[in-house]
């Protein structure tokens, strides 16, 4: 075992997936040998949430401060150069083993009541491996007695052959985008019409720095949305189920400028709820006592 806890390799075909316990992680995920994803090693903990599942929150809430029916909560501010509370309570905790198999495993974490969020939850992702790709199922159970906010994402970096940030194009269907200050939390929402982050037609980020939340995606007719990186005849397709109304964009700056992460990859999340949408509301689920939730989303490579 590692710091990463217990690994478990996924096969289907040509294609490979490790997950790790801390985070719920996906490690890796490749295609005829080509890296699909910007992992880590087994003695590494994640450099920058690299496929950790991020919940009951995914994102930032402003100085971890919220409330709720007139009760105030403050939970651990876990970003000190934003003074916000990151991503939630789970990315780093080694989750639980409910079933394996040569193509998929399903892993699980309780949530329990702690400072700043005083509720319970038992939270599962399932990863699996077939002919269409890689899923990611998430789910949530309220095993309190009272309803509880809730959210979540995965935070993939993703790659394409021979291609960095730079080269990537993106497509990405968003009618909006939301502007922030400089915490990285929200302003105000923007219309993506007409601005540099238009991305409705695929275009090349180029020296393009991005952290930035998008909606309003344009959906297909049985709800799905989708995201589309494509790079010298290659592309990755990430799909989302309707539950996943926002999309974060981040092209790696967080690196020093001479590492070799340094915009090496592009994260593109599949959010449920807004930044700080503990505060605003927006999107926000609210999960009643034993009440359950799931929502999946995916990946679809297509190598030159």
């Amino acid at each position: 075992m590692t710091i990463n806890g217990q690994r478990w390799d996924l096969e289907h075909r040509t294609q490979r997936a490790s997950v790790v316990q801390r985070g719920g992680a996906l490690q890796s995920y490749s295609v005829d040998g080509v890296d699909i994803v910007d992992g880590f090693a087994d003695d590494e903990r994640p450099p920058a949430f690299n496929g950790a599942v991020l919940a009951p929150w995914p994102n930032r809430i402003r100085d971890g401060r919220w409330s709720r029916n007139g009760r105030q909560h403050q939970l651990p501010v876990t970003e000190p150069g934003t003074g916000a509370a990151l991503h939630g309570l789970v990315s780093d905790v080694l989750w639980q083993l409910d079933a394996v198999s040569a193509d998929a495993v399903t892993l699980g974490v309780p949530i329990g009541p702690s400072a700043g969020y005083p509720f319970q939850l038992r939270v599962t992702v399932t990863w699996s491996l077939s002919a269409d790709g890689l899923r990611c199922q998430l789910g949530a159970l309220n095993t309190g007695s009272e309803p509880a906010p809730f959210g979540v994402a995965t935070h993939p970096f993703f790659r394409l052959p021979d291609a960095r940030v730079d080269d990537i194009e993106l497509l990405l269907p968003a009618g909006q985008w939301l502007e922030t200050d400089s915490s990285l939390l929200p302003v105000a929402l923007r219309p993506t019409a007409g601005s540099e982050l238009d991305f409705t037609r695929p275009r090349a980020l180029g020296g393009l720095r991005l952290d930035t939340a998008f909606t309003a995606v344009t959906p297909d007719f049985a709800g799905i949305s989708e995201a589309v990186l494509s790079s010298r005849g290659s592309a990755v397709a990430i799909w989302a189920e309707p539950d996943f109304t926002w999309w974060q964009v981040y092209t790696s700056d967080y690196f020093e400028p001479d590492s070799e992460r340094f915009r090496r990859s592009l994260a593109v999340e599949a959010m449920t709820c807004a930044p700080d949408a503990f505060n605003s509301g927006a999107d926000l689920i609210m999960l009643e006592p034993g009440a359950p939730w799931s929502a999946s989303w995916g990946v679809r490579p297509q190598l030159g």
